[in-house]
């Protein structure tokens, strides 16, 4: 397993709402710290996974199966905080 940081950009739902809150934190998103800035929503993620593509489809499964409206638009790795467990 890796170690991959990385932000997502998220239209649609509120997702900073305590309800959306508490049900992101039990889909498994407690690694996660969501924000808004300049009205863009944002979840900046360090999440352990296989793989790039499993770890951020494993962020996108949760958001949007979780928050209804929810749409992850934006994707923003950031390479040099990858790193091997």
């Amino acid at each position: 397993m890796s170690l991959f940081t990385f932000t997502v950009t998220i239209e649609g739902a509120d997702v900073l709402t305590d309800d959306a809150q508490d049900a992101l934190f039990e889909a498994g998103c407690g690694d996660g710290t969501f924000g808004i800035s300049n009205g863009i929503q944002t979840g900046a993620f360090d999440r352990d996974a296989v793989d790039f593509a499993d770890a951020v489809a494993s962020v996108i499964k949760a958001i949007e199966g979780t928050v209804a409206g929810a749409r992850v638009v934006v994707v923003t790795r950031n390479p040099d905080l990858t790193t091997a467990g």
